[in-house]
């Protein structure tokens, strides 16, 4: 027996031999002197859930059993979609509908159908993903997917990328993703397990976990190779002090899907003019975001730009602390020589000034711009008609209405010597014989069974020894062998 959660003025969690032992304290001491009654339910395929209370609980226990399951769900429409609540007055001997994937009860049958035709229609959407056009099934499986991709992401590494949000002022999350993947791709954080490379000349790698990081201090930017991580490897108590080139993740634990799944889950808009990102709360009481002891020392690093490297004076400047870079030589200009010896001298590229220069540079960005804006005006009326169009296709229509009906295909005709009138009450005196031949022990009067041509020749036959005689004889014999 898997683990079961008691649910109840205690909220105890305990394994099964726990629980029947509360339970039967609880039943034979209920307060007041109430007679207790002990409801169970099966909320999914591990947990069952116990609860206990007078018969006058009912519905608070349902409430209670469903509380969890009910608290998140997809997107509908691409709004918040809200079960529908508990009926106050439910009792427990009541027959009622339930919606298995929306955990909600309905007393009325059109109600349970409207609601079962919304949980298998196009109109849901993952809020993890941002897929649409799903159905609630769909939906589910797309967040269970993504909290499972969520979980294996390091519960460190979430943090400091939720701290990156929760600090500063994210505009736009598809450039967050960008900037994350190159700044923690070369960092590494307290509580994160990592692979340390030996100094050694055998290629040797050992695992450990960051319990600190040393950063310089006073220095305005701290270069990735000069932070100090001090492990401890595993296996042992011994501790270790290298720079942040000897440290590397385990391959896939920081990607660009799991990244931007995570900022997706973790942060919300806030502001729209201008656009502003920031972590819900939830999860920032998860990772502990807003504890007063917990900081990442490089985190300022993040909103600096790092050195140039392109420039002379910040050569010399930097030389010594690994951000110089060899000078590159200027390339020569080549001659052409002409076939009758001459030399053919490049000519020279007529200078722009600055203010030129300024200005092509506005009118390229202006360009842009319009280029920009009519795509995004493109898309918005494209969005919009196809909005317009599962609305319309969404409706309720009668039968009747429907404009893309089939016609029904045209049937050959019977070719039959009875009447038109008398051809189904033929056709059911043979469908009888045909379904229940094997049980009305048909084989012994007729061993050839009851033919559908040989039944219209008799029907049709003045004459008396026919097969039409053996069956309405056979028949009679049935009823009265019926009636005993």
């Amino acid at each position: 027996r898997k683990h079961w959660l008691v649910r109840g003025s205690s909220g105890i969690n305990a394994e099964y031999g726990d629980v029947r032992k509360v339970i039967k304290i609880l039943k034979f001491h209920q307060p007041n002197g109430t007679s207790g009654v002990i409801y169970f339910q099966l909320c999914d395929y591990s947990v069952k859930r116990v609860l206990f209370g007078a018969w006058n609980c009912v519905a608070e226990a349902y409430r209670r059993i469903w509380i969890d399951s009910k608290s998140k769900m997809p997107l509908l429409r691409k709004k918040p979609f809200v079960p529908l609540d508990l009926p106050p007055d439910l009792k427990a001997d009541e027959e009622v509908f339930l919606n298995v994937l929306t955990k909600e009860i309905f007393r009325d049958y059109e109600e349970y159908f409207r609601r079962s035709i919304l949980c298998n229609s196009l109109v849901w959407s993952c809020e993890y993903t941002g897929k649409s056009n799903l159905t609630l099934p769909e939906a589910l499986a797309s967040e269970s997917e993504a909290a499972e991709q969520l979980d294996k992401m390091p519960i460190p590494l979430q943090q400091g990328i939720c701290f990156i949000i929760h600090k500063n002022k994210i505009s736009s999350l598809t450039a967050f993703v960008d900037e994350v993947l190159t700044f923690y791709r070369t960092r590494f954080l307290i509580g994160e397990r990592v692979e340390i490379a030996s100094s050694g000349k055998a290629a040797t790698k050992q695992e450990g976990t960051v319990v600190n990081i040393e950063v310089e201090q006073g220095s305005a930017y701290h270069h990735p190779n000069h932070i100090l991580y001090t492990c401890t490897l595993t296996g042992s108590d011994n501790q270790i002090t290298v720079t942040g080139n000897k440290l590397c993740r385990a391959r896939a634990q920081l990607t660009r899907e799991r990244v931007k799944l995570l900022a997706k889950c973790s942060a919300k808009k806030v502001s729209t003019d201008p656009p502003l990102y920031a972590v819900k709360a939830e999860h920032i009481d998860r990772l502990k975001l807003a504890d007063e002891n917990f900081t990442i020392p490089y985190i300022g690093d993040y909103s600096k730009p790092s050195p140039k490297m392109n420039n002379k004076r910040k050569s010399r400047d930097t030389e010594g602390e690994g951000y110089a870079q060899p000078q590159q030589k200027k390339k020569k200009k080549l001659k052409k020589k002409l076939p009758n010896g001459d030399v053919d001298e490049p000519l020279e590229e007529p200078r722009i000034t600055a203010e030129e220069r300024r200005k092509m540079v506005e009118e390229e960005r202006a360009r842009r711009r319009k280029e920009k804006q009519e795509e995004k005006e493109n898309q918005k009326k494209l969005q919009q008609a196809e909005q317009a169009f599962q609305r319309e296709w969404m409706k309720i229509r009668e039968d009747l209405q429907l404009t893309d009906s089939k016609e029904l295909p045209l049937f050959p005709v019977v070719n039959t010597a009875l009447p038109v009138s008398l051809f189904g009450d033929m056709l059911q005196v043979g469908e009888f014989f045909h379904l229940f031949g094997e049980h009305v022990d048909l084989t012994e009067d007729f061993p050839d069974g009851v033919q559908m041509g040989a039944l219209e020749k008799s029907l049709m036959s003045s004459k008396q020894n026919t097969i039409f005689g053996d069956t309405v004889i056979f028949l009679l014999k049935l009823i009265f062998a019926l009636q005993e």
